[in-house]
């Protein structure tokens, strides 16, 4: 009975704790539903708030639009005040562009800081970052501030060992023009304290910010910045930096980014002095151009660096070795001796005769004048056309000595009719000849004579062969000029009469420049400063770099720091991973990059006996999906490629040097470099390769093709 009895009283028992502890847990979830949804409603709540001041900046930006359009621009004296009225409508109507809403395409802000009470100056306060002020009346606190300011370096830079003051960091994402979510990262603490407001549906928006398709021109990345860029984009105006950056690391955005920096920091200086970007061709550009728009920055100058050194028509084209050789930074010592060659001592004594009377000029002391004005051009202290004038101008001051010491004065307007005159002319012209740069580079060119004097000691005979090869059997009269000859004419033009330079240039995928062409590019910021990009496994020109200690040295900044990005944010790492593999047979030196984001499915090989066929099916399922597409293949097999994808019915249009990338385009693979697209189809790899003039040049073109891809 009792052992019976027992195990009856044990299953009640038993039963009885089953269902406490089921009405625990029961309990237990209806109190965090309870607490879910009161943290969501909590959250929806915020999210209202956040839209309502999103709807209050708006308005506040309408407001100073308004303000600016209705601003007059007008003068005193018209004609005094011509210059001065337009210039000020230049920038009123900048001032106007600046200040659109971009709605869909630039939120008003796209983060907010909340700074910790015991921070000076900032204590408690609460800052929507943005690509530009906003406020709501002069005198008022700004409703936005720009992430340039120093107020806004935390969101780039703060993290949990460093909040930097910051309590938290929230992040926002958006549909088109509607704010949609939130996501808060708190830099103090763990996890929300309790009774916090939680993000309403907010995972992950950095990395949807930056998977984001896209189509058209190239975006900012104000919102999505990491510390190691922002670490470039925030470097000092006096300071040259290079960065060597791997595919998707952002290097082209951070350049363009540090522009819009400096442009902030020294507005006056840089207003004064000019921002030159400088990139490979005009597709390049195009894709590029939107982006200092976008960030409120209109004076920009964007140029290839042909166009930058177009002085003299181009018509014609070198061979591989002779392009090479007049790209060799020799080059412009050749140039250099060149010009000086014409210079001739005096000979024998000037007379000047004037209305006043008749004076001579020594041969000795003219000689002593000619000697000085060349020390001081080899010397590098002065131009060509300067010191020929400086030249003129002493030997007039001799005259004017001799004639004073006979009781006749000269007025400054008598000398310097005197420095023109026939008589000093000529002496200067016998010593000093007046040179041409076109001129100058046509004669080296095309007179051996003066080419072996000018290489002695330089350049062997097989290489000043090379260079009279080059030029037609016609001779200096039916020569046309190259794009490499085009660097030697810039070369003895700074000689002759110097180059006006920059405050400050941006040149991307500097990798591919010659000597000369960096020598152009140094010229324009000889007092200015340097951004460098690149990367050195992209170069692919017979040229390319191999290092950027050389480079940079070319580039006059020898002791530039070079920031090395290797973490790519957006080729996937299936793709990377697959093009990486071609970095072995490229160069043992480079390291390979690796990727922040893995997208399953976004590499896909495709073996096919009727490639047309295939890359025309290919592209119709790419069209049905968001975002850009590329079709990239060998230069040769473009013409073909553009007219099965015209017979198949398909818009893709065909990218040409100086077009801006479209929605979908068939691209040759020389312009595919610093593009990118959400979808690509890479053509015949091994033609890519076998389209260059040397193998490692082909792997070089190749990786620059697979890895143009930023989702499959």
């Amino acid at each position: 009975m009792v052992g019976t009895g027992s195990r009856g009283i044990g299953r009640d028992a038993k039963r009885e704790h089953d269902t406490e502890v089921e009405a625990q847990a029961e309990a237990e979830l209806a109190g965090e539903a309870e607490l879910a949804g009161e943290a969501e409603l909590a959250g929806e709540a915020e999210l209202a708030g956040e839209r309502d001041y999103l709807r209050r900046g708006r308005a506040a930006l309408a407001g100073m639009r308004a303000e600016a359009e209705r601003t007059q621009v007008a003068g005193g004296d018209p004609i005094d005040d011509k210059v001065t009225i337009a210039y000020l409508r230049i920038a009123r109507q900048r001032r106007i562009a600046g200040l659109a809403d971009g709605e869909g395409t630039a939120p008003l802000f796209f983060a907010r800081l909340d700074y910790a009470p015991d921070v000076p100056g900032v204590a408690g306060r609460r800052f929507y970052l943005g690509r530009r002020h906003v406020r709501e009346s002069a005198g008022d606190d700004p409703l936005v501030v720009d992430w340039r300011t120093d107020v806004a370096r935390p969101f780039y830079r703060a993290h949990r060992g460093d909040p930097m003051g910051v309590l938290r960091r929230r992040r926002f994402g958006y549909d088109g023009a509607e704010l949609t979510a939130f996501e808060d990262e708190p830099l103090t603490r763990p996890r929300p304290a309790p009774g916090e407001s939680a993000p309403v549906a907010a995972g992950g928006l950095l990395e949807r910010e930056i998977e984001r398709p896209r189509s058209g021109p190239m975006r900012d990345i104000v919102a999505t910045i990491q510390p190691e860029q922002d670490e470039i984009v925030r470097a000092d105006l006096s300071v040259s930096v290079c960065v060597q950056g791997a595919p998707g690391t952002g290097k082209t955005a951070v350049g363009l980014h540090r522009a819009a920096y400096l442009l902030f920091t020294h507005r006056e200086r840089l207003a004064r002095e000019g921002v030159l970007v400088v990139g490979p061709n005009r597709a390049f550009l195009g894709y590029i151009a939107a982006v200092l728009p976008a960030l409120g920055e209109f004076t920009v100058r964007h140029s290839t660096l042909d166009e930058l050194v177009a002085t003299a028509t181009v018509r014609g084209a070198d061979g591989a070795e002779a392009a090479t050789l007049k790209g060799d930074a020799r080059i412009a010592t050749v140039v250099r001796r060149a010009l000086h060659d014409g210079l001739r001592p005096p000979d024998g004594p000037v007379p000047v005769a004037t209305r006043a009377g008749r004076w001579t000029v020594g041969e000795e002391e003219f000689a002593d004048l000619f000697a000085k004005a060349a020390a001081a051009l080899r010397a590098g202290t002065i131009r060509y056309a300067a010191a020929r004038d400086r030249l003129a101008g002493q030997l007039a001051g001799a005259v004017r000595r001799r004639a004073e010491a006979g009781g006749h004065f000269f007025t400054d307007g008598a000398m310097g009719t005197l420095a023109r005159g026939r008589a000093v002319r000529d002496a200067v012209e016998a010593v000093w000849p007046k040179a041409d740069a076109p001129t100058l580079v046509r004669r080296l060119l095309t007179d051996p004579a003066l080419l072996a004097r000018a290489a002695d000691g330089v350049l062997d005979a097989a290489e000043q062969g090379v260079l009279l090869a080059a030029a037609p059997p016609g001779g200096a009269r039916t020569l046309r000029w190259s794009p490499a000859d085009a660097f030697c004419i810039d070369e003895a033009r700074d000689l002759i009469d110097g180059t006006p330079g920059f405050g400050h240039l941006i040149v991307d995928e500097a990798q591919d420049l010659s000597p000369m062409q960096c020598r152009a590019l140094a010229r324009r910021c000889a007092d200015g400063s340097l951004t460098v990009l690149g990367d050195l496994a992209q170069g692919t020109t017979p040229w390319a770099a191999t290092s950027w200690a050389a480079q940079l040295t070319h580039l006059g900044r020898p002791g530039a720091h070079v920031e090395v990005l290797t973490r790519g944010y957006r080729v996937p790492a299936q793709i990377l991973g697959f093009a990486s593999r071609l970095l072995a047979h490229i160069s043992a030196e480079l390291t390979a990059p690796t990727s922040a984001r893995t997208a399953p499915g976004a590499l896909a090989v495709l073996a096919t006996a009727d490639v047309a066929a295939t890359v025309t099916d290919q592209v119709a399922r790419a069209l049905g999906r968001d975002g850009s597409l590329a079709v990239i293949a060998a230069d040769a097999d473009v013409a073909a490629l553009a007219a099965a994808l015209g017979d198949a019915g398909l818009p893709v249009d065909e990218l040409s040097a100086d077009a801006t990338p479209s929605r979908a385009c068939l691209v040759p693979a020389s312009l595919a470099k610093g593009l990118e697209f959400d979808h690509v189809i890479a053509v015949e790899p091994a033609a890519i390769v076998a389209g260059e003039a040397h193998p490692r040049l082909g792997l070089r073109r190749l990786y620059v093709v697979l890895t143009r891809a930023v989702s499959e």
